[in-house]
């Protein structure tokens, strides 16, 4: 019997397409063990990546991360693109807020 490791059909989809596979009852139950445990690890680090204090970025860092002015990221502020923190006359910005606007917004750039 041979054997494949899935990686290769994960990278190759177009093979997994022609493969007809043969699972032992024991293999089919460790697969299923290791899916498990593989998805509760994952579940376990996205709970403590979102309980971990978000890291506070100045407006300069905020542009060179996006690449844009400052202008432009105070046009963003006011379109509600980016939402500011302001702490007393200092203005930060949530790392994740900005990260989630680069997703939403598809990397597009809107100078």
């Amino acid at each position: 019997m041979k054997t494949i490791d899935i990686k290769i059909l994960k990278q190759y989809p177009e093979i997994a397409k022609s493969i007809t596979l043969q699972v032992s009852g024991s293999d089919l139950i460790s697969f299923a063990d290791k899916l498990v445990q593989d998805t509760a690890q994952e579940v376990e680090a996205r709970i403590q990546a979102q309980n971990e204090p978000d890291e506070l970025l100045t407006r300069q860092q905020v542009a060179e991360m996006l690449s844009v002015t400052l202008t432009t990221l105070w046009h963003w502020d006011n379109k509600n693109v980016l939402k500011p923190v302001r702490i007393g006359s200092k203005v930060r910005y949530r790392r994740s807020d900005v990260e989630q606007a680069l997703i939403n917004k598809g990397g597009q750039r809107d100078e």
